[in-house]
Formats: structure tokens, sequence, C-alpha cells
């Protein structure tokens, strides 16, 4: 019974190996997914670091001409101080248009011929009315010429006592008829004179003429059209061609009526036109439309080519630069002028000033020298030339030399 009670003692010091397994079992247990965890961590940092940023760039650009002069702009069309739709001053069958579109035609040239045989029945009817009124009035003055006689030699017989003096009134009388016959004879032939003019005018109206120099913009009527005279101002009703002076071209500006205080007639002026955006027209102020468009607030203001460029046309669409000032020689030439790019694309290194440059999407840093900063940008002395892409307010830090981007484009 002591050997008993001796040995409890020694086996409660004994190891109990059976629950080392179990704890290591729980530990493996949060171990694995831990790792797990951790390498999910490390390969989507390694995703990130990888995938291309996005980046926003802009153009590097030619500046345009009088850009630092300008006072203000505004859109407009062209449009010729001589435009007009002619269309004939009587009504007639149209026989003939001696014209075509595009052609150039001078003023009193013959455009276009109307049916003129009513016209020269009423002047040959007048012609045959003008000579038998010529030949009463040789008669009239014939009767008066003898009425006139014949009452001198009565007057005569009448002193001498011959004939009685109520002889004498009828002859006298039949003289002052005669005398009003004349005068009637030759009211009527200036009337008849009048009415042959008339009839002659009509027969020239059948002959349309241009009425200055210009080109043949639209033609409106062909052969066989029978046409009268426009009633309504602004329509091209009975007209026959839109002729145009091409040689007075200039631009109908629309101006807000709160920025027409800053125009003045004889004002330097650039024109721009949509057709031709790579140059500049130089231009002046014209004059000022007195009136303002209710429905849009804007003033009329038109400008003038100093000389018309050639291929300018009507309704082109245009945009109008009003300057402070005149421009220096040689200002309109932009290859003249050095590029420009907005002044956070540039940024400062070790090695100076540089703009980062995207090239098939991948970045390369590219030194610059800067010259005069105008507004929000710089001027390119030296550097990437105009149309070249660069990254705007560039992230040092996310950047290399090198590396792939996803662009973002924005303006500038």
């Amino acid at each position: 019974m002591a050997e008993v009670q001796a040995q409890k003692p020694l086996s409660a010091l004994r190891i109990d190996r059976s629950a080392a397994p179990l704890k290591r079992r729980r530990r493996m247990r949060w171990l694995v997914p831990a790792l797990l965890l951790l390498a999910v961590v490390l390969l989507a940092a390694i995703s990130l670091s990888r995938r291309a940023p996005t980046v926003r760039v802009v153009e590097v650009r030619e500046p345009l001409p009088g850009e630092q002069q300008t006072e203000l702009s505004a859109a407009g069309y062209v449009d010729s101080r001589r435009r007009s739709v002619i269309a004939p001053q009587i009504a007639g069958r149209l026989v003939d248009v001696t014209v075509e579109e595009g052609e150039p035609v001078k003023e009193g040239q013959v455009i276009a011929r109307l049916d003129d045989r009513d016209a020269r029945v009423v002047l040959e009817r007048a012609e045959a009315e003008v000579r038998a009124a010529e030949a009463r009035l040789a008669a009239a003055r014939a009767q008066a010429a003898n009425a006139q006689r014949t009452t001198a030699r009565t007057r005569n017989l009448a002193k001498q006592g011959v004939i009685p003096s109520a002889e004498l009134l009828d002859v006298e009388t039949a003289g002052s008829a005669a005398l009003e016959e004349l005068n009637a004879a030759r009211a009527q032939l200036l009337v008849v004179r009048r009415a042959r003019e008339a009839a002659r005018l009509q027969l020239s109206h059948t002959v349309v003429r241009a009425p200055f120099d210009g080109t043949v913009a639209r033609k409106l009527a062909d052969e066989g059209a029978v046409l009268a005279p426009a009633a309504l101002e602004g329509t091209d009703l009975g007209g026959i061609i839109e002729l145009v002076d091409l040689d007075a071209l200039e631009v109908e500006a629309e101006v807000s009526e709160e920025q027409l205080s800053r125009i003045q007639t004889g004002q330097h002026a650039l024109i721009f036109l949509d057709a031709f955006p790579d140059q500049a027209f130089p231009a002046r102020v014209g004059t000022v439309r007195p009136a303002i468009d209710r429905s849009k607030a804007t003033a009329t203001v038109m400008v003038r080519f100093q000389s018309v460029p050639k291929g300018a046309l009507p309704d082109m669409g245009a945009k109008v630069s009003f300057l402070r000032e005149a421009l220096p020689p040689g200002a309109l030439d932009p290859k003249a002028l050095p590029p420009r790019v907005p002044a956070d694309a540039v940024v400062q290194g070790e090695d100076g000033p540089a703009v980062w440059v995207v090239k098939d999407e991948h970045l390369e840093r590219q030194p610059v020298r800067v010259g005069q900063r105008v507004g929000d940008e710089v001027a390119l002395v030296e550097g990437p030339p105009a149309g070249t892409q660069v990254v705007s307010a560039p992230d040092a830090k996310k950047l290399r030399p090198g590396r792939r981007v996803k662009v973002e484009t924005g303006g500038g």
C-alpha cells in the first residue's frame, strides 16, 4: 500500500505527449490561410505596380497670329457688299440664259432674254402713231400759216374799207382756231413720242443685263420659265441668277452688345476662315450695323478684308480677332512663332526644365528651353514640335522613362 502511494507523485511528473499533435494541428490550421492571404496581397501589390497609370495629355500647339494683341473674338460668315438676285423688270417667258454658275460677268453684259414679240408689236404701233402725229402736225402748220396770211390780207382790206368789220372778225377767229390746232398737234406728237419711248424701254427690259461686275453664284431659272418681278424683298421669286461681287467680300461678325464699346471703326482685325484654318487675313472694321438683334442681344459688325483672299466665297464660316494694336511685321507667319504648351506640363529637374512626351503609349522625358510666358502657357524655344503629346501636370513619383501609360486626352 505504501509503495502504491509512493508511485503516484512520480507519474504526475511525466509529460503527456498525446496533447502535442493536437496543438500543432491547431497552429497549422491558421498558418495556411495567413500564408495564402499574404500571397494574395503580394500578388495584388505586384499587379498594381505593373499596371499602366492613366495620364492626361495635351498637345504642343502653334500659336495663332495676333493672339497676344487680341482684344476680343467673334464668329460670323463671309458676305459681299454687292450681292443681288437679278430678276427681270417685266413679266415674261424666259427664252435664253447666256451665263452659267461660276462664270464671271461684266457690268452691262447680257445674261438673259425674255420673249419680246408682244413688246415689238407695241413698239411698232407706237412708231406708227408717231408718224401719224407728225403728219397731223405738218398739216396743222400749213393751215396755221395759211390762216396767218389770210388774216393779214383781210386786215389790209378792212383798213381800206373794202370789206366789213364782221368779215375781218370771222377771219381772225379762223386764224386763232388754226393756231390752237397747231398747238394740239404739237402736244399730240409729244404724247405719242413718249409712248414710243415707253415701248422702246419695255422692249429693252426683255434683255436682262448685269448691273455690276461679279460672278454668277447661282442659276435660279432656265429657259421656258415664266417670270414676274419679285414682289417680296429677300426672296428668289422671279430671279434668274444670283450675282456676287467677289472683290467686295467682308465678314459679318456678331458681337454681344456688352462688348460693342470695345470695337471702333477702322480697328485692326484678323479674319480666320474655316476653309483655310492655317491662314490669317488682315482686315479692318468697316461699319457697325445700327441695330441690335433682340433675340440674341448682338450687333453685326462688318469686317473688311484688306486684300480679299483667293478662294474665299460668300457664306463661308469665319472667326474674327479684334486687335488692340497693329501687328508687327512677320507676325502673320505662324512658323515664325515658337510653339506653346501649358505651363503645368513643364517640370524642373536636375538637368533643367523638361516635359514628359507620350509616344506609342510610353513615356519619354525630353529637356526643353522655355521662353516667354503667355497666360497659362509658355513658349518652347527648344523642345518637341507642335502636335506632340505631352503629359499635363505630371506626377514625378508615378512616371519614369519607358513606362507604359494610358492616355486621357485633355484640352490645351
